[in-house]
């Protein structure tokens, strides 16, 4: 199956009728400008012509409000990239916008133009978080504008923000709930991250915002991943995008290049624990009763492409775990860990078991314990 990807344009600040807390989208989007309805024009022009994958690949707005943008700026975005639209062309558009910015009217319009899917940023879906931010918006105009666009047959995305100024971990954690209740065809999860010259900054050098902790960050994104998989709902961004101009304006808060990466690797960290708590005792036993040379492997089989992942960020899971006292040797035994891909695993499935290679005066013995296949998106 190919990854589908956006051909992106970002159109920076315009729209937006008034300014989030945390919210500076010239280095958001890394553009200083909104680019010109002929350069998108080119740009789709040579993306085809380059033999680019079109029809799995849609044009995307995002960036600002794209719905609320003067009228005649949006249709001229609109009417430039349709010559590229349709059968051997783009699949679609994507756009991102306000939920208060999308009446019936709008959407007629979006439908009529190719527009495909529709992406809301409701950031929370607690009406004091959202104030207390200055979104300008409330929850319920999520909820409206999610079923006005379900009812034109847009698919429906949606964009959650970890960490805002005043939320509370039984806020996000509904929010996301909420958020699910809403059955969006995809997801985006943006964990805070604190930029200069925005009243977010100002609040956290004074003290008023405090940010939670990484740990904390990434418990909630690997959770919150394995509940959008439980529900079939995509998750196609976790975290901000890779901008040089981002990472200067940037103070504070939860931004690294492969965020999605250590959310996930956390999913494969608890999965091992859950292994572990369960065959502790099997583990004791076994270890001790061991005659002559005993060897011990703990083996950790992974799909093709994830071993990494289940090893950790610079090999952080290993390390976790090796140091906990289940790894710690018993009598003369030395135990290993052993992380290794098969092909017979799908990605997100874990194969653990203990090994022990007994060495006698018979040869050679290979005997496993608890070997059991887990898939790290159930784990809570």
């Amino acid at each position: 199956m190919k990854r589908h990807c956006n051909l992106a344009f970002f159109i920076p600040h315009l729209g937006c009728p008034n300014q989030c807390s945390f919210c500076d989208q010239r280095a958001i989007s890394g553009a200083a400008k909104a680019p010109a309805p002929e350069e998108i024009a080119e740009s789709c022009r040579e993306y085809l012509a380059s033999g680019g994958d079109g029809q799995n690949t849609e044009i995307a707005f995002f960036g600002g409000s794209f719905t609320a943008i003067p009228r005649e700026q949006m249709l001229a975005y609109l009417k430039a990239v349709q010559p590229f639209l349709g059968e051997g062309g783009l699949s679609g558009i994507r756009i991102s916008t306000r939920p208060d910015a999308v009446p019936e009217e709008i959407l007629c319009i979006l439908k009529e133009y190719g527009v495909t899917a529709v992406e809301l940023g409701a950031q929370s879906m607690s009406d004091r978080v959202l104030e207390m931010n200055q979104r300008g918006h409330t929850a319920q105009d999520v909820r409206e504008a999610a079923v006005c666009i379900r009812r034109q047959g847009f698919s429906l995305g949606l964009q959650m923000m970890y960490g805002l100024y005043g939320s509370t971990p039984e806020e996000e954690r509904r929010t996301l709930e909420d958020c699910i209740a809403l059955r969006p065809d995809t997801m985006r999860l943006y964990p805070t991250v604190i930029l200069e010259g925005t009243c977010l900054a100002e609040r956290y050098r004074s003290g008023r915002y405090v940010l939670p902790s990484w740990e904390e960050m990434l418990d909630f994104a690997a959770m919150a991943m394995g509940r959008l998989r439980e529900e079939g709902i995509r998750l196609i961004r976790c975290g901000l995008h890779v901008e040089q101009d981002l990472e200067k304006r940037m103070i504070a808060g939860f931004y690294h290049p492969a965020l999605r990466e250590l959310a996930e690797s956390r999913l494969y960290f608890k999965a091992m624990i859950c292994w572990m708590e369960k065959y502790a005792a099997e583990y004791r036993a076994f270890s001790q009763n061991g005659h002559g040379h005993t060897r011990y492997s703990f083996i950790v089989e992974t799909a093709k492409g994830c071993a990494g992942k289940a090893a950790g960020h610079k090999g952080e899971n290993r390390r976790r775990l090796c140091e906990r006292e289940l790894f710690q040797n018993h009598l003369s035994a030395e135990c290993r860990m052993k992380i290794r891909e098969v092909p017979d695993l799908a990605e997100g499935q874990l194969r653990m078991y203990m090994q022990q290679l007994v060495s006698g005066p018979d040869g050679r013995t290979i005997i496993r314990i608890g070997e059991e296949v887990y898939d790290v998106f159930k784990i809570t």
